[in-house]
């Protein structure tokens, strides 16, 4: 098998793990978003920071260069995972994972505002393709009622952190992706700690020990590490394309096991922001 397709098929796995994520937060019923955030990232800097002490190609960079703004780096980094969650406890999956997925729009505009990189007309035609999605899936129509602003809203600030992450992702030039990957995480860990004191469980199940050690291990750790390892092996446009499975997965799997079925605005704004993010990507 040739690098290419290892690399791919790297991708494609860390794709479907993190499929998963919406599936767990949904399943769960005791911990609540709070506290699954927290969780997540403890657990996903505990498992990384192992896979540093194992692995042999890979060192943990210290915490000692542009240490403010990997500070608030870290910290966006926490707020997105709760605002992601709450987007998943208050509408449906694929609306969640769409609205998260957004960051593409904004990771547009990021690079443009702090990457000083120039916008093509090419790229302003899929902005505005996949920004006419996002605003199929926020109906106006019915993003006012019952809890839907609030999943709405957490889901939205949830893309625009994700994008804006990702653009200073590329300023870092001290520390490589799975030492940043790890300190993302484990700055985030005190920003988390007082959601601890909303709402902590009275009991502590062995069920709920499993569904953190899959989310911060096997659904956060493991596919942060794959998708690094695949991107090594391919070109940057091909896993940008690819990486798109991460809003498939997890609406199929929640069709699947939960039986939700995607609306028609979630189709149609879903396929418009794909073909923005293609035509972007492509650009």
């Amino acid at each position: 098998m040739d690098k290419k397709t290892v690399g791919l098929i790297e991708i494609i796995i860390a794709s479907l793990l993190f499929g998963f994520i919406p599936l767990v937060v949904r399943y769960d019923t005791h911990l609540g978003p709070y506290n699954l955030a927290f969780f997540r990232v403890a657990v996903a800097a505990l498992g990384i920071f192992l896979f540093l002490k194992i692995a042999k190609n890979h060192a943990l960079q210290p915490f000692k260069y542009q240490k403010a703004k990997l500070i608030l780096f870290g910290a966006i980094h926490g707020f997105i995972i709760l605002g992601y969650f709450f987007a998943i406890k208050y509408l449906s999956i694929a609306s969640a994972v769409l609205l998260l997925y957004s960051a593409a729009i904004w990771i547009v505009v990021f690079s443009w505002l702090i990457l000083k990189e120039k916008i093509t007309l090419r790229t302003i035609i899929g902005l505005i393709v996949a920004f006419v999605g996002l605003v199929i899936i926020v109906s106006p129509k019915e993003f006012f009622v019952n809890e839907n602003i609030i999943g709405s809203v957490a889901g939205l600030l949830a893309g625009i952190g994700f994008g804006l992450v990702y653009v200073l992702s590329k300023t870092f030039k001290k520390y490589d992706k799975v030492s940043l990957t790890f300190w993302q995480n484990l700055i985030a860990v005190p920003f988390m700690i007082p959601l601890l004191f909303i709402d902590f469980p009275t009991t502590f199940t062995l069920t709920d020990a499993g569904l953190i050690i899959l989310l911060g291990i096997f659904f956060t750790a493991l596919p942060f590490i794959l998708v690094f390892r695949g991107f090594e092996k391919i070109s940057a446009q091909k896993g940008g394309v690819v990486i798109l499975l991460d809003i498939i997965f997890p609406i199929l799997l929640g069709l699947l096991i939960f039986k939700e079925v995607p609306t028609l605005s979630n189709i149609i704004g879903g396929i418009l922001i794909v073909i923005g993010v293609v035509i972007v990507t492509r650009s």
